[in-house]
């Protein structure tokens, strides 16, 4: 029975299981959306979640100028984000952002399963995370001219390539 145990094993040893939850919720921290498996994705949502919630913690205590608090909540984060620029990024991007009283990761199933084991995969990422930008206008238009220059040339030079062809053809036709 598995009374008052939490958590998948995921067919891995306590350390693994560990450093490949950090790792995945380091990896969704960094790029606000990740593909992995269902089984890591759900495994790891849990682990995520309560990170977010303990830097939204942090920030409020920074709000409410309690210092100790915010170090203590500070060093809670350090012991599972290894990576300082992924925790300067979790307390200044990703928690300021979470504004709700949690769910801040959605797993999307995806489509096809992963090559190998056949394992079904999922799209891990932040509700909250930030949308692209859009260019300008004038950006986009230049772009726009630029890929038609880009496309024009490259068929010049591809026309000029087939008529280079066919010039020593047809200078030897009408030498004949």
């Amino acid at each position: 029975m598995r009374h008052r145990v939490a958590g998948k094993k995921l067919n891995a040893d306590t350390q693994h299981r560990l450093a490949m939850r950090r790792n995945l919720s380091r990896s969704l921290f960094l790029h606000g959306r990740i593909v992995t498996t269902l089984a890591k994705a759900k495994a790891t949502r849990r682990f995520t979640e309560k990170l977010i919630t303990r830097a939204r913690h942090a920030l409020a205590a920074k709000a409410a100028g309690d210092v100790h608090g915010w170090i203590h909540q500070v060093r809670l984060l350090a012991r599972d984000v290894k990576d300082r620029d992924v925790l300067r990024k979790l307390l200044t991007e990703v928690a300021p952002r979470a504004n709700r009283p949690g769910g801040y990761t959605r797993i999307v199933r995806d489509w096809k399963n992963q090559v190998g084991d056949n394992a079904p995969r999922a799209i891990f990422e932040l509700v909250d995370r930030p949308t692209e930008e859009v260019a300008p206008e004038g950006d986009e238009a230049a772009a726009v001219d630029a890929k038609g220059a880009k496309k024009a040339a490259k068929k010049a030079a591809k026309a000029e390539k087939a008529s280079k062809g066919k010039k020593p053809a047809a200078a030897g036709a009408s030498a004949e």
